[in-house]
């Protein structure tokens, strides 16, 4: 494999991929929520918001009313608290990929991650939305596990524990949460797990899968860069 940068981008850097991503997450979550405001303050049932607002974001198998809710699904969250945990096992193994120097990957993994769920979802079928950073995250985590096993994370604790440890605690631990959840759910978080697997395998092989995205964002930020 090759990158860019061997060394993790600043927080505040443009590049910084993590910073991105945790912030569309949470900007995200702040904009539902004053919309959600709005709807409780001008006595509108909530119901019409999850109806008009939230629904149509989230995945169903009515998709193809929605169609950008195979992209947006992973980006909503009803719940404080899932949104916390899932940006706490983000900023964990995202920064844990910056710092092998494997920041150009992170949103790539993200949203192939996203996608490859979606599908599994709609060939499930439910009759329940799905919604959340997930299976996204749970992509990133594989992507760590497969990439770099051995990393030392929280390095002052009895000499550090290994990615593949605190990945399987979070397999486990997401394993638990899904109990109560659907089939098709469970199917998606799968799916979206073997997504980071296979996207780490093609790479290892010489194939970037995320370097239409790049060359992409290149352009833009060409097109978008003051003319001197």
């Amino acid at each position: 494999m090759q990158s860019e940068n061997n060394q993790k981008p600043l927080l505040g850097a443009d590049n910084n991929a993590l910073v991105a991503l945790l912030a569309i997450n949470l900007v995200g979550y702040v904009i539902l929520g004053l919309i959600k405001v709005v709807y409780y303050l001008e006595s509108l049932p909530l119901e019409q918001y999850a109806a008009q607002i939230f629904q149509p974001l989230t995945l169903s198998q009515n998709w193809m009313k929605s169609p950008w809710s195979l992209l947006s699904y992973n980006w909503v969250h009803d719940g404080f608290w899932i949104l916390f945990g899932n940006m706490i096992w983000l900023s964990v193994f995202g920064y844990t990929l910056q710092v092998k120097g494997e920041n150009k990957h992170i949103f790539p993994i993200y949203f192939y991650g996203g996608i490859l769920g979606a599908i599994a979802y709609i060939v499930m079928g439910s009759n329940q939305p799905l919604f959340g950073a997930g299976v996204s995250i749970t992509a990133i985590i594989m992507a760590s596990i497969i990439l770099i096993p051995n990393h030392k994370l929280l390095p002052n604790l009895a000499g550090g524990i290994p990615v593949w440890i605190i990945g399987i605690a979070f397999l486990l631990l997401q394993g638990y949460a899904l109990l109560d959840a659907n089939f098709a759910t469970e199917i998606a978080t799968l799916f979206g797990g073997i997504a980071g697997v296979v996207y780490v395998m093609l790479l290892k092989r010489g194939k970037d899968l995320g370097k239409w995205m790049h060359q992409l964002l290149h352009l833009l930020n060409n097109s978008l860069a003051p003319k001197s």
